[in-house]
């Protein structure tokens, strides 16, 4: 089911990186309006598109990587939001300090991070589990 769901974001990030970025902007901001994205963000949107589909799909080892790693951006997301999405705003915007993200933006962090935290421990239960076998 990870893997479908994987698929589907990197699909959209690679064929409509406007309309999901436009839809994050309008959840996720105060006031979109406010804050100007910088010039290679929709293309950037594509590359992580394309990489989280190679990465899924070549082999099953690229894909356990690929969970293991999500593990630690996960324990930065749930240790530091506040910081981690600070560090990404300028990253993604030319006037990040215009850029008012709403309350719950802090918590979502937290929380996606500690998905890719048990996404990550399962992964490596399961490569336990092999080895033992």
């Amino acid at each position: 089911m990870l893997r479908k769901i994987l698929t589907t974001i990197g699909l959209i990030e690679l064929l409509a990186p406007e309309a999901l970025i436009a839809t994050a902007e309008r959840v996720a901001l105060e006031d979109p309006d406010e804050c100007e994205l910088r010039s290679w963000v929709m293309t950037g949107a594509r590359v992580e598109g394309i990489a989280l589909l190679l990465l899924v799909w070549s082999s099953d080892a690229s894909y356990s990587r690929f969970k293991k790693v999500l593990g630690l951006i996960g324990i930065l997301a749930v240790s530091s939001p506040h910081v981690f999405v600070g560090c990404a705003t300028p990253l993604a915007y030319t006037d990040a300090s215009n850029c008012k993200w709403r309350p719950w933006v802090y918590e979502g962090t937290r929380l996606v991070g500690l998905l890719y935290v048990l996404i990550a421990l399962n992964e490596l239960r399961h490569d336990w589990l092999s080895d033992s076998n």
